[in-house]
């Protein structure tokens, strides 16, 4: 998380203008790769998977995902699939298999997977997930995911700035804590026997069991949250090259022209370089560093402000530095000069 000086311009009223300090979260947000499509069918049960199709071909990072130890297996998956796009009674059946999905399937779904290998992490196997299709008939669904298989998808495609989203991901791990420490509970007095980081009374006599909003020890983190309405800032593009030249610029703004990158001075704490497209939102999201999160639309737009940004200042949260970019300089007033500050 860095710190932004923003200037939000509210589309509802002219009189309330304001310049405001936010800070806000980069999500670093590779492209998404293709790899299949799932058709549903309605039953009495809820939905049924009708058919699975995958791509010709699959790369290393997503068919570990397939296997617990990789260097050992003999990596043949999907070697006798592959083959189907290959000769022609295969492919008669993939377009069989096509047919009947947009015939009878009322939902259809893509199977995606991240890109580990261009994410600064140690992690080679991908994260495979379904994703919903919606919009449109079913046969323009199947068409679309047909000229779209091994293709990448980047986020641009899905969100627009100005957007409201829900974060979904896994809250930081505590371990084992005590109800004062999970659950906030207040300390006993002093003199308090056997200690006084507890619950005094955990229930009645009767009904002769504790109940479920009683306060208890246990797990404290590493839970499955979603937070909801997510105000996204700015979608960035990530490092490119454009007529012949690496181009880094990913941070100016219409009033700070500075050419610089994201990227504070020295790299993200625990992280590293953001190299790839990113996502600003506004406030933190759920998690430690490096872990994925997933990103969704929301059912209700509540946000109706438009941000302006006058400059934003991207700050290392552990060292002295001197200046907010290598292109920051005392000569320019106009920008935002950092003396000697602890971030």
């Amino acid at each position: 998380m860095f710190y932004s000086l923003t200037l939000f311009i509210y589309s509802l009223t002219e009189i309330s203008k304001r310049e405001e300090v936010e800070a806000v979260t980069i999500i670093e947000t590779p492209p998404i790769i293709v790899v299949g499509v799932v058709g549903y069918i309605s039953t009495i049960k809820g939905l049924r998977s009708f058919k699975t199709i995958f791509a010709e071909h699959l790369s290393d990072e997503c068919k570990r995902r397939f296997y617990k130890n990789w260097y050992k297996s003999k990596k043949k998956a999907f070697t006798k699939y592959s083959k189907k796009w290959q000769d022609e009674t295969g492919k008669k059946q993939l377009e069989k298999d096509f047919t009947l999905m947009k015939k009878y399937c009322s939902v259809i779904r893509v199977i995606v997977h991240s890109q580990m290998r261009l994410l600064p992490l140690r992690q080679k196997k991908a994260h495979v997930m379904e994703v919903q299709l919606n919009g449109g008939t079913v046969a323009e669904k199947v068409d679309w995911v047909r000229e779209r298989l091994e293709q990448p998808v980047p986020v641009s495609a899905v969100f627009c700035q100005n957007e409201m989203i829900d974060v979904i991901g896994v809250t930081k791990g505590h371990g084992v804590k005590g109800v004062t420490s999970r659950w906030h509970t207040k300390k006993l007095p002093r003199k308090t026997h056997k200690g006084l980081r507890k619950v005094a009374c955990i229930g009645a006599w009767h009904p002769a069991r504790v109940g479920y909003t009683i306060a208890r020890a246990g797990q404290k983190g590493y839970h499955h949250r979603t937070e909801l309405n997510k105000k996204i800032y700015r979608i960035g593009k990530g490092v490119h090259i454009q007529d012949g030249k690496v181009v880094h610029n990913n941070a100016s703004t219409s009033y700070d022209t500075t050419q610089k990158t994201i990227t504070p001075m020295g790299g993200f704490p625990r992280y590293g370089e953001v190299n790839n497209d990113f996502l600003m939102l506004k406030g933190c999201v759920v998690g430690a560093k490096k872990r994925v999160l997933t990103l969704r639309k929301v059912s209700e737009e509540l946000s109706v402000e438009i941000p302006d940004f006058s400059w934003m200042i991207s700050l290392s949260q552990h060292v002295y530095i001197m200046f907010s970019s290598v292109n920051s300089s005392p000569d320019l007033p106009h920008l935002p000069v950092i003396y000697r500050t602890r971030c």
